[in-house]
């Protein structure tokens, strides 16, 4: 029935001389490629097109790590990468994204609250890294400032705070660079 009904409306409106074409909810008219999903969801709610990661420069694809097998999806934009991790969260989105002199990590929503989330960074300024601790909850960010011409990676997993110590998750999210 609905079919029907979005059929008519669309017939009607051609024949009254106006074209409606059905897009993606975060297609932008500006970008080449549409994001879609928790990706796309999450690429429009920092700004979309003219957000902090700009459009698309690729379509998602499927991330494998070894160990671990599938991991979740990536996208890359032109200011930074995206990428969905359901082993951390169904619904956990990362995003990193360089502006300004400043490399930032951005991350929403994990399925529970967690006591603090680890974040790790590497960059060829710094190419063993960093590790540090941020408050708990189901989102976050992190950012720090640029020793180098982008190509900062990131990467995050949640932990609960014990007496003896933290139980962590078992792998870090799909890594993402910005």
């Amino acid at each position: 029935m609905s079919s029907r009904v979005v059929l008519s409306v669309t017939a009607g409106l051609a024949l009254a001389g106006t074209i409606a074409v059905a897009t993606p909810a975060h297609a932008s008219a500006g970008c080449a490629i549409a994001p879609y999903g928790l990706i796309g969801a999450r690429w429009a709610e920092l700004g979309g097109e003219h957000g902090k990661l700009g459009c698309p420069t690729t379509r998602e694809t499927d991330i494998y790590m070894n160990g671990v097998g599938w991991a979740g999806r990536r996208q890359s934009f032109v200011h930074g990468q995206m990428a969905w991790s359901p082993k951390n969260g169904s619904k956990l989105v990362v995003a990193a994204y360089s502006r300004n002199g400043y490399a930032y990590f951005d991350w929403k929503a994990t399925d529970r609250n967690w006591d603090k989330f680890l974040v790790r960074w590497t960059s060829p300024a710094d190419p063993q890294g960093r590790q540090e601790d941020f408050v708990g909850g189901n989102r976050g960010k992190a950012w720090t400032r640029q020793r180098t011409n982008g190509g900062y990676r990131w990467t995050l997993k949640g932990c609960d705070t014990g007496v003896v110590g933290s139980k962590c998750q078992r792998s870090w999210t799909v890594s993402v660079t910005g």
